[in-house]
């Protein structure tokens, strides 16, 4: 019953798509993960319980790479034996719907993706690098974004090793050549951002955010050799970005941060409370303070914040991607916001993925979601939808969308109806047009004197696959002077007064609020 209504939401409301194929079976409440690390080689082994919430009779599902040789399962403290499906473990149980139930899987092996294993002794390191579903490659739970949970962690590590994963380090026990590192997350936080670290690190906490009522330390986990970097380069002001956008967004959401040196094969990765960086470009000297507020931002939008299906990404990355330029606005004022949409809309017009939404049934490889329209293109959602409101209302509605949201997860239709609500307004147009239209406006302007007035010619000339867009109050500046006109068809015309000779310079947008193109019509008469 629960599935097909779902389904008949989804067909019925484009904002509210379901198009991933993973069923979530069960509500994961709680992981408990004892991991041992090897001093010398990559095998490893493991032990998940997890909490479940039980909604039908099936199986419990775990996703965990065949690599892996399960030793022990149980299931409400009972033996059983797991069945094998692809990368899925099932665990039969007799619960009934709304019951709860501890599951518990052993197992060790060669992890082939998801946790990089390099080096040895002292210049061991090892990460986890989850995203979007390559947790299976170590770590058994239900891989989903839709499905949160609290976690723990018990790390068996080499001395000389530090270690980090998610939420507050508890405790630290040595026992002969081996240490036990202790971490609790009491916030329900997604798979993919479920991780831990070891490595020789050098840590430094560059300040607290959030002071006096709540302090925040905000430290940079680094290799040794790369700690002045840490400390003097992108990740100087990383406590006032915690400030800046809990002003943006509302309290931030967790009781620490930390910027983690790693294995990562993204520039970034935004894992909760423990935020990983490319160890190449950390030596480099190649990241920047736009990496840092694009993964700062993730933990409102992404990490608190989680879409509920992967096919609305732009929920975290597009509102990233905008924390990031957000930050810029307020280190370089408003020419530095203008030059951040500038660069997000240059990638838009030359990515492939401009002829396709943002929202996009149709892409099932999820690694094919880090795209131009997720990222940059979602960043113009906001930006527009921030120029049309005006700043009261855009950031007002961030603030409730965070809020009424934290710790669970939210479609692109949760988002519109808190816009909505906040600011008073019809916006379904809007975020239909932005989120399941292709491309963006391209237009044609021809001004024409007449007599006393000069007339304007908007002409959309898109490609017609993209549809015809709808721009209320649309700013042009006329030499000087600043007329509106609302481009509602695919052709606009509107006359003002004149206020010299000839045909007067027009400019498009001149502050920059709308995703658009602007052609000359190269002499073709309108």
């Amino acid at each position: 019953m629960i599935a097909g209504l779902l389904f008949l939401v989804s067909a019925q409301d484009p904002l509210a798509l379901r198009a991933d194929t993973l069923s979530l079976r069960h509500d994961a409440l709680h992981y408990e993960a004892r991991v041992e690390l090897p001093a010398a080689g990559n095998r490893i082994r493991m032990e998940v319980r997890a909490r479940w919430r039980i909604a039908s009779t099936e199986p419990v599902r775990l996703d965990l790479d065949t690599v892996f040789k399960v030793s022990r399962a149980e299931v409400g403290g009972r033996p059983v034996t797991p069945q094998r499906r692809g990368f899925a473990l099932l665990l039969a149980h007799d619960r009934r719907p709304g019951d709860t139930v501890w599951t518990l899987v052993a197992y060790e092996g060669v992890p082939q993706d998801g946790l990089v294993i390099r080096g040895e002794g002292t210049a061991r390191t090892v990460f986890a690098d989850n995203w979007p579903d390559r947790a299976r490659g170590w770590l058994a739970t239900q891989n989903h974004p839709g499905d949160k949970a609290t976690v723990s962690w018990s790390i068996a590590a080499p001395l000389g090793l530090g270690v980090v994963a998610n939420g507050a380090r508890t405790g630290v026990d040595s026992s002969g050549p081996i240490a036990t590192w202790r971490f609790q997350m009491d916030q329900p936080i997604p798979v993919h951002t479920m991780v831990v670290g070891a490595a020789r690190f050098a840590t430094a906490e560059v300040g607290r955010a959030g002071c006096p009522a709540r302090c925040i330390p905000v430290s940079v986990m680094s290799f040794l050799p790369d700690s002045a970097f840490a400390v003097d380069g992108p990740f100087r002001r990383a406590h006032q970005m915690v400030d800046f956008m809990a002003e943006r967004f509302g309290p931030y959401p967790y009781a620490e941060l930390r910027h983690v040196q790693s294995s990562t094969i993204f520039g970034g990765m935004e894992n909760s409370t423990a935020i990983f960086y490319d160890q190449r470009a950390w030596s480099a000297g190649r990241l920047g303070e736009g990496i840092v507020a694009h993964e700062t931002a993730h933990q409102w939008f992404g990490d608190a914040v989680s879409q509920s299906d992967w096919h609305h990404l732009w929920l975290s990355e597009g509102f990233a991607t905008y924390g990031a330029a957000l930050w810029a606005e307020h280190t370089a004022g408003v020419e530095g916001l203008r030059g951040a949409m500038r660069q997000a809309a240059a990638r838009v017009r030359s990515a492939e993925a401009r002829a396709r939404p943002i929202l996009d049934p149709a892409e099932s490889r999820l690694m094919s979601l880090l795209n131009a329209n997720n990222y940059q293109k979602g960043s113009w959602v906001l930006h527009a939808l921030r120029g049309l409101l005006g700043d009261s209302a855009f950031f007002d509605g961030l603030r409730t969308f965070a809020s009424r949201y934290r710790h669970g997860n939210a479609l692109s239709r949760d988002f519109a109806q808190v816009m909505a609500e906040v600011s008073g307004r019809d916006l379904d147009w809007y975020f239909l047009q932005s989120l399941t239209q292709p491309g963006y406006p391209v237009l044609e302007v021809w001004t024409r004197p007449v007599g006393d007035s000069v007339t304007v010619e908007i002409t959309q000339v898109q490609d017609p696959a993209w549809g015809i867009y709808r721009i209320p109050g649309l700013v042009l500046e006329l030499d000087g002077r600043r007329v509106t006109v609302d481009l509602d068809a695919p052709r606009v015309s509107r006359s003002f007064p004149r206020t010299g000779g000839g045909s007067p310079a027009v400019t498009v947008d001149p502050d920059g609020w709308w995703l658009l193109e602007v052609r000359t019509p190269f002499g073709r008469e309108p």
